[in-house]
């Protein structure tokens, strides 16, 4: 019995250094977290990725350990690691400069996708906006809501629903108060060119009176009804405007440009 316990002592130990946690590199930790992973770009296909840790089975074999978020649920899987992509993989990352709190920072100003519907939620409603979405189409218009996470969009020929998973950037105007002192002479204008585009029509038809004024007035309120849109339009010609990239592909295009 003396002599069975060392050797079971030894056997275990053999066992569980070829189950040991390695560290990859001095630059990240026995566990690999979200922010490394981001910054050193070690596993960049791993979708959802929480956390990761690398462990020994023998001197040759490795294995790596993934926690994983996706829709709420957590999960946890292995997969295989070549010893000569570990080395590989070690090697990339002491290349890589130190992850400081400025370079968390800085890496973290250009992600605006981590909170899409933050951002999307606290833009000032209505608000014209500029929208580029899924397979590179182009929308302008106003924002009107966001709701189960769906953008609505008045545009001139109607209102656009867009899916915020669909949405790789989104452009706004910062303030227009500056400039609110134009809205009653834009709605003129705007009302003005309604009520001159009727009366061209009117002096090519030469209708009766009735109909006459009654083209006038439509085309009026047509006028007024683009007032909105011109207005939003001017002013966002007139003032700076502020970009947000809202989709992780975008922002990876964004870096290697």
């Amino acid at each position: 019995m003396h002599r069975i316990f060392p050797l079971f002592i030894f056997f275990f130990s053999i066992i569980s250094a070829k189950n040991e946690v390695v560290i990859l590199s001095p630059k990240v930790g026995t566990e690999i977290d979200i922010h490394e992973n981001r910054f050193y770009r070690i596993f960049p296909k791993v979708k959802g990725f929480v956390n990761a840790q690398i462990i020994s089975i023998s001197d040759k074999q490795y294995r790596v350990r993934f926690v994983t978020s996706r829709r709420r649920k957590k999960k946890t899987y292995y997969k295989p690691l070549p010893l000569k992509r570990y080395v590989a993989m070690q090697n990339y990352v002491n290349r890589q400069p130190d992850f400081t709190e400025e370079a968390r920072i800085a890496m973290y100003s250009g992600m605006n996708f981590l909170r899409a519907a933050e951002i999307i939620s606290d833009l000032p409603k209505p608000q014209f906006v500029k929208i580029l979405h899924h397979e590179r189409k182009r929308l302008k218009g106003t924002l009107i809501s966001f709701q189960d996470t769906l953008l609505s969009v008045q545009t001139p020929v109607g209102i656009e629903k867009i899916p915020l998973k669909d949405v790789e950037t989104i452009s706004y105007r910062l303030s227009t108060g500056e400039y609110l002192f134009l809205k009653p002479y834009i709605y003129a204008m705007s009302g003005i060119i309604g009520l001159s585009v009727a009366q061209l029509y009117n002096n090519q038809r030469s209708p009766r009176v009735d109909v006459s004024w009654y083209f006038l007035f439509y085309g009026t309120m047509i006028g007024l009804n683009f007032s909105s849109e011109l207005f939003d339009a001017v002013t966002t010609l007139l003032t700076p405007k502020e970009t947000f990239i809202l989709s992780q592909e975008q922002y990876k295009k964004s870096r290697t440009h």
